[in-house]
C-alpha cells in the first residue's frame, strides 16, 4: 500500500495549483451602465452592447468607429424585434417559459461547478505548482474500504501520536517508533521534495503540505490509503523540469572522467565523447540526451547537479552516484506554462481528481454558512419509524401521515421540511435501489439526507448566479431574447413566405428573371454491346454525321445492342467530360468490361430560359424572406422608435 503510494507520488508529479478565482469572467462584466441606445421603452446599456458586440465579433471586436456602427445598427434591429415578440407576449407562451427554465437550470448547475469549484482548483494547483515542499511524515496504514470501527481504531492511533509530539515528543523519533512506513521510519519519517499535484485520493494531504507551516506539524490527515501527519521542514521555488544530457563511466573509471571533464571544459564535443566513452548505452548514441525530469526522478546528486547548472550549455563538474560518475551538459530549461495553457491542458482532467468532489464538498459548506443554514433533523427519527423493506424498491410511497415540520433552511426564508425530504426519496428511486437491503434504514436516511441538503444549497446558490455574474446574466438574456427573435421570425417571415402561395407568386412573377436556367447542352448517351473495339469505335464514326436515333436504327438491325438515355449539362458538367460545348460525339469509352462501351453525343445547345416557380421555389422562398423581413424590419422602425447616442458610442472607439 505505502510502495503504492510512493509509486504514485513519483509518477504524478505535475502541474497544478489552488486560489478561489472568479476573476475571469469579471472581464466584460466591468459594469457599464449608460444607456447607449433606446428601442421604444427599452434601454440597452453600454455593458450589455459590449458583451454582445465582443462575443460576437470575437477578435473581429477593434472597437472602430465603423465596426462598432455597424454593429449597433444590427443590434438595434436585432432588439426591435425582441420589442415585437414582447409586444405580443410571446415570454408569456408557457412551452417557452418551460424550454427557458430548462435551458436556465442546465446553463446554471454547469456555470456554478465551472466557475465555483473548477476554477477554483486550477487556480489553487497552478499556484501550488510554483513552490516544492520538504517534509517528513508518520503513516498508520488503513484500507479505503474498511469498516468504519478499523478506521476509528487507526485515526485514534495516529491521533494519539500527535498527541505526544505536540507534548515534546521530537516528530523523528514519532516517525521511528510508530510511522508503519518501513522505507522511511528509520529516517525519521524523511519524504524530501515535493510538488502538487499529487495524486487523485491524496488531495487533503497536498492540501496539508502547501497549508502547514514550516517547523509545524499537521493535523490528522485521511488519504486513500490511510492516516498521515506531516512535518514541513522547508520550502523553495519549484524546480520545475529540466533536459539534459550526461556521460557515464563506471566508479572505478574516476580518472577517466576527470579527462573527460577538462577535454570537455577545453571544447571537446560533448556528443563524440558520449559517442565514445558513455557506458550509458541507452544514450550514448544520441549524445547522451535524456528525456526531461523533474524532482524524485533520478538520484538526490545527479538531480542536484543538473538544476544547478544555470544557462544551456553549461558543464557540471564530475559528479558520483550509485551508478557511477556523470558529467551533465544542460540543453534546455523548460519554461513553466502560462497559466491561459495550463488550464487549456488541465482543465479536462480536473473533474477526473477526487480533488474536485472535496471542491464541490467546500462549495456547498460555502454557500451554506453564507444563507445561514440551519436544521432541526430531530424528525428525521418519524420518516425512519415509517419505513418497511419497500423502501429498497421502487414500490415505496412515503407515509402520506408524515408531518410538514421544518427540517433545515437557507437564507432565512427558504425552508425545507419533513414532507419535502420524503418526497425526495420517493422521487430518487435509483439513489435508494443502490442501497444493499441489509443496510440499516437508519444510515440510509442519513446519506439521502445530506444529498438532498446539497442538491438544496447547490440549487439555492444557482438562483444568485446573475447577481454574482453579470456574464451569466447575460448569457441568459441572450437565450430568453433568441428564443423570442425565433418565434416573431416564424411567424412574420418564414412561416408567411411558405404559406402565403398568392404573395410569393406574386413576388415571383416581378422577379421572374433572376431566377434563369444557363445555356445547356442537351446530351445523348449510347450504351453498346460489342465485341471488339473497332466494332464500337465503327458506331461511333457512323454517329459523327447520323443522329442518336439513326444510329440506333441501323445498328440494331444487324443485332448490335444499343441503349440510348438523355440528359442536360451546364459548362464543366460531368456530362460534358470528353465533349466540345457544340454538337460534337466521344470516341467509344471502355466502361468496365471488355463488351460494353459509351458513346456521347452532343445533340444541341439550349439558350437560357427562366425556372417555373416549382424548379426555383426554394430560391424563391428564400428571397421572399428576405424580402418579408425588410418590410418588417421597416414597419418596426416605424412603429418603435430607435434612438442611438452616438456621443456614448464613439466614446467606446479604441484608438
Amino acid at each position: 500500500m505505502l510502495l503504492e503510494f510512493k509509486i504514485l507520488m513519483m509518477q504524478f508529479r505535475g502541474v497544478f495549483y489552488f486560489v478561489f478565482c472568479f476573476s475571469i469572467y469579471s472581464l466584460s462584466a466591468q459594469s457599464d451602465e449608460r444607456t447607449l441606445m433606446r428601442i421604444g421603452a427599452q434601454e440597452v446599456t453600454v455593458s450589455e452592447f459590449r458583451y454582445i458586440y465582443e462575443k460576437n465579433n470575437g477578435k473581429s471586436a477593434d472597437y472602430s468607429q465603423q465596426s462598432l456602427q455597424e454593429y449597433a445598427d444590427l443590434y438595434s434591429r436585432f432588439k426591435l424585434k425582441v420589442a415585437r415578440a414582447r409586444q405580443m407576449q410571446l415570454d408569456t407562451i408557457s412551452e417557452l417559459k418551460q424550454e427557458l427554465e430548462g435551458y436556465r437550470k442546465q446553463l446554471a448547475s454547469s456555470y456554478l461547478i465551472d466557475k465555483e469549484v473548477t476554477e477554483y482548483l486550477l487556480r489553487e494547483l497552478y499556484d501550488r505548482m510554483k513552490e516544492d515542499v520538504e517534509f517528513s511524515h508518520i503513516f498508520i496504514p488503513v484500507n479505503e474500504s474498511a469498516a468504519k470501527t478499523t478506521k476509528d481504531e487507526a485515526r485514534n492511533k495516529i491521533t494519539e501520536v500527535r498527541t505526544k509530539v505536540l507534548n515534546g515528543l521530537s516528530f523523528e523519533e514519532a516517525a521511528k517508533t510508530y510511522s508503519e512506513d518501513k522505507v522511511t521510519a528509520g529516517k525519521g519519517g524523511y519524504m524530501g521534495f515535493f510538488t502538487a499535484k499529487l495524486p487523485s485520493g491524496f488531495y487533503q494531504l497536498e492540501t496539508a503540505l502547501y497549508q502547514t507551516k514550516v517547523g509545524e506539524v499537521s493535523d490528522v490527515i485521511e488519504t486513500r490509503i490511510g492516516y498521515h501527519l506531516i512535518k514541513v521542514a522547508q520550502r523553495r521555488p519549484a524546480r520545475g523540469t529540466v533536459e539534459v544530457a550526461h556521460i557515464l563511466v563506471k566508479e572505478d573509471r574516476k580518472s577517466l572522467i576527470d579527462s573527460l571533464y577538462s577535454l570537455l571544459k577545453s571544447g571537446a564535443d560533448f556528443d563524440m565523447l558520449a559517442l565514445q566513452y558513455s557506458q550509458d548505452k541507452t544514450t550514448s548514441r544520441n549524445g547522451g540526451k535524456l528525456p526531461p525530469f523533474g524532482i524524485n526522478v533520478y538520484d538526490k546528486a545527479f538531480e542536484d547537479a543538473a538544476f544547478r547548472l544555470s544557462e544551456n550549455g553549461g558543464i557540471s563538474a564530475p559528479l558520483q552516484t550509485k551508478s557511477g560518475w556523470h558529467v551533465l551538459k544542460r540543453l534546455n530549461k523548460p519554461q513553466s506554462d502560462s497559466y491561459e495553457v495550463f488550464v487549456r491542458k488541465m482543465k479536462s482532467q480536473i473533474s477526473k481528481d477526487s480533488r474536485f468532489e472535496a471542491g464541490r464538498m467546500q462549495l456547498i459548506d460555502d454557500i451554506k454558512k453564507a444563507a445561514g443554514f440551519k436544521e432541526d433533523k430531530s424528525s428525521i427519527q418519524k420518516l425512519v419509524s415509517s419505513l418497511n423493506e419497500e423502501f429498497y424498491s421502487y414500490k415505496w410511497v412515503p407515509d402520506p401521515s408524515l408531518p410538514a415540520v421544518f427540517l433545515f433552511s437557507l437564507g432565512g426564508d427558504e425552508i425545507h421540511t419533513l414532507s419535502d425530504f420524503a418526497a425526495y426519496c420517493r422521487k430518487n428511486t435509483k439513489t435508494r435501489l443502490k442501497y444493499d437491503k441489509t443496510k440499516p434504514y437508519t444510515e440510509t436516511i442519513e446519506e439521502l439526507y445530506q444529498e438532498f441538503v446539497n442538491e438544496t444549497a447547490l440549487s439555492f446558490e444557482e438562483k444568485l448566479l446573475p447577481v454574482k455574474y453579470p456574464d451569466f446574466k447575460s448569457l441568459m438574456r441572450e437565450y430568453e431574447e433568441g428564443i423570442l427573435l425565433f418565434e416573431a421570425t416564424r411567424i412574420h417571415v418564414w412561416d408567411k413566405a411558405n404559406q402565403d402561395t398568392i404573395g410569393l407568386e406574386a413576388f415571383y412573377s416581378r422577379e421572374k428573371s433572376r431566377y434563369m436556367w444557363p445555356e445547356k447542352a442537351a446530351i445523348a448517351q449510347c450504351t453498346l454491346k460489342v465485341s471488339k473495339l473497332k466494332d464500337a469505335e465503327k458506331i461511333a464514326n457512323y454517329m459523327r454525321s447520323h443522329s442518336i436515333d439513326e444510329t440506333v436504327k441501323k445498328f440494331q438491325k444487324i443485332g448490335t445492342e444499343l441503349l440510348v438515355s438523355r440528359t442536360e449539362s451546364e459548362k464543366g458538367g460531368k456530362e460534358m467530360e470528353g465533349l466540345e460545348w457544340s454538337t460534337d460525339y466521344t470516341s467509344a469509352i471502355k466502361l468496365g468490361n471488355d463488351t460494353t462501351y459509351m458513346l456521347k453525343k452532343v445533340e444541341k445547345i439550349l439558350p437560357p430560359r427562366n425556372k417555373t416557380l416549382s424548379e426555383s421555389r426554394g430560391y424563391v422562398v428564400a428571397d421572399y424572406q428576405d424580402l418579408l423581413e425588410k418590410e418588417w424590419v421597416s414597419s418596426l422602425g416605424m412603429e418603435f422608435q430607435v434612438t442611438i447616442y452616438h456621443d456614448v458610442l464613439t466614446g467606446l472607439q479604441k484608438k
